[in-house]
Parts: structure tokens; sequence; C-alpha cells
């Protein structure tokens, strides 16, 4: 489900997605959060560059997100993007840490301290359309001590305005770097699992519900195995 936006000052805004997307509370939206690898306000990717007219459309993504979810689900990015009339331009990156605290801020970060993550696990896709259009697929995948620090870490991230985990660099697949704003996104719980998906766009434009869809279509990825190595 797209969910329902407003425009504040100018742009778009969601205001509840009915499950999975960031919730704006009064106020909270307007506040201008900075922080390394992430701001919420400020000029956004999308529309830095020119491309061609967008090839995927809002129709699309509704018809076959469906498809593309399964096949994040099992794992194949790349099968996931193309069935969204996507694909994938550069080789991801990816990094894991031994907590969260480091790549957090704002109230995100005071509810990392409260609620420690044992582990965290971050990769950063660019995806293209056919017509040279790109986007910016950032995936989080947190692991928490129990259910209730999840859902409590949870409570707090999945609000507009509070701060977030901060993405990896966009310079780390060749691009300027560019500010997440926390608009396009979608988490998945399970258990004391937290899977935080974001979008943004690169070069040309996207609809608003063509970044939601890839933000929850990411966000179905599984997470990388624990023992892999830490780079």
């Amino acid at each position: 489900m797209a969910g329902r936006w407003i425009t504040k000052n100018g742009r778009p805004v969601r205001i509840d997605d009915g499950g999975g997307g960031k919730i704006v509370v009064a106020g909270l939206a307007a506040i201008m959060m900075a922080g390394s690898g992430g701001v919420v306000g400020g000029a956004a990717g999308a529309g830095a560059g020119a491309g061609g007219a967008p090839s995927v459309s809002a129709k699309t993504i509704k018809a076959r997100k469906g498809d593309a979810k399964r096949s994040a689900r099992k794992g194949n990015a790349d099968k996931a993007w193309r069935r969204l009339g996507m694909r994938q331009i550069r080789r991801p990156r990816d990094r894991q840490s031994a907590g969260c605290v480091r790549v957090t801020w704002g109230e995100v970060q005071q509810a990392a301290i409260r609620n420690p993550c044992t582990s965290l696990d971050r990769k950063l896709f660019a995806i293209a359309d056919r017509s040279g259009n790109i986007a910016l697929i950032s995936v989080a995948w947190a692991r928490f001590r129990n259910n209730g620090d999840r859902r409590r870490f949870q409570r707090v991230i999945d609000v507009y305005g509070t701060g977030d985990i901060k993405p990896l660099a966009a310079s780390k697949l060749g691009f300027a770097d560019i500010r997440f704003t926390g608009r396009y996104y979608h988490s998945i719980p399970k258990m004391a699992r937290l899977t935080v998906a974001e979008a943004e766009a690169v070069k040309g434009t996207f609809n608003p519900e063509v970044l939601d869809g890839f933000a929850q279509v990411a966000a179905e990825l599984p997470s990388p195995p624990n023992n892999r190595r830490r780079r």
C-alpha cells in the first residue's frame, strides 16, 4: 500500500502508510535534522542530473510489486529489480557493524543507546530504468537482544523526523553524496530483527509511489549471515 501523502513546504510527505512506512507526527516533518549520510528535509537526490522520461510508473509498481517481493524474499535482488523494470548498475556495497549507536543520529540514536542492537548490516544498491533514471536503495538489518528492544527501537525510527540509520555513502558506488530524506521508507520486523529500507532518486525523477515501492521490495531482502566477515 503506497500510503497517504500531503504537500509540505512544496514537497510530498507521507503522513500514513498502513504498515511499515514512516509516520509523520505534527510538527516533526518540518524539522530539518542533519546527520552524516542522512538528512531529513533539504534537497534530496531526486532531480539531480538529467534523466529521460521515467519508464517505470506507479501502475507498473502496483502490478509487479508482488512478484518482485517474492524474488527479494528468496535473496535474488537482481531479479526483484528486473521485475520492477529496473536493472542493477553497480555492484552493491555492504558493511557490518557491531552495534547501531555510531551509525545512527537524532532520537533514533538515543533509542539505540537505550535498546542496543547486537549487530547491524547495511547495503547500498544502485538501480536504473531504461531511460537512464537512477535510484539508490539503502537497506539495513538491525538485530537486537530481544523482541522488546526491537519494538522500542522501531517505535522511534518509524516516525518521520526522528533521525535514522545512516546509509552507506553514495560515493562508494561512484555517485556524489546524496541525502536520504526518509520519505520513501519501509520497515519489516521479524522477531528480534528489524529490516529498514529507503529509496532516493539520484538522476532524473520518479513518482513518489515508485520510490516507495522500491523501498517496500528492498525491505523483503533477507539479512546477510551473522558470520560474514566485517568490512
